[in-house]
């Protein structure tokens, strides 16, 4: 100690005043965290919902946003059994209307729409009228069958052709009814 000199911090006390400054500083100078969702494979809501009508076994993808099937449903056997897209368009010339449906053995919606609309008793005695060819494209293993004659691969999706050309569409899975109106107000 010296006499008229105040005493000074012992070095123990200096590096712990020094590391206090330093934390504060640096808690200054850094960026204020910003608050961010936390990564969820939960879906959105709007796919939660649809997902929630689903009576086939599904699952929600987060990485590719798809309602992901886990059961493959049988289509009827008029439409699984039915010639291609291309060969019906041929077969049916203009006197018949070509009923495509467009689906993928992955999509839920499409498996569901199987199940409630393309197995219903009603709709498979419509599409037996000798107006309509109905077929199916399996959009997986058929891409380039989807792709030219259909334009796009949004599935499922149905379409009617006269003459080799899309006269109507029918977007996403639709109940029987639905279906059913669909192709009663198609030409005759």
């Amino acid at each position: 100690m010296i006499p008229g000199v105040p005493d000074l911090p012992s070095r123990t006390s200096i590096i712990t005043l020094a590391s206090l400054a330093l934390t504060l500083g640096a808690g200054c100078t850094q960026p204020t965290p910003v608050a961010t969702a936390e990564t969820s494979d939960a879906p959105p809501p709007k796919i939660k919902e649809w997902m929630d009508r689903l009576t086939v076994a599904h699952e929600y993808d987060p990485k590719t946003g798809f309602i992901v099937a886990r059961e493959v449903v049988a289509l009827p056997p008029l439409i699984a059994n039915a010639p291609s897209l291309d060969a019906a368009i041929a077969q049916a010339g203009s006197e018949r209307i070509v009923i495509a449906f467009a689906t993928a053995d992955r999509c839920a919606p499409c498996q569901q729409y199987k199940r409630d609309a393309l197995n219903d008793a009603a709709v498979v005695a419509r599409l037996s009228e000798q107006r309509f060819l109905p077929t199916h494209v399996e959009v997986d293993r058929a891409t380039d069958a989807a792709v030219a004659p259909l334009g796009a691969r949004a599935i499922p999706m149905t379409y009617a052709f006269q003459d080799g050309k899309v006269i109507a569409q029918l977007r996403g899975q639709r109940s029987a009814a639905e279906l059913l109106a669909w192709l009663d107000q198609l030409p005759r």
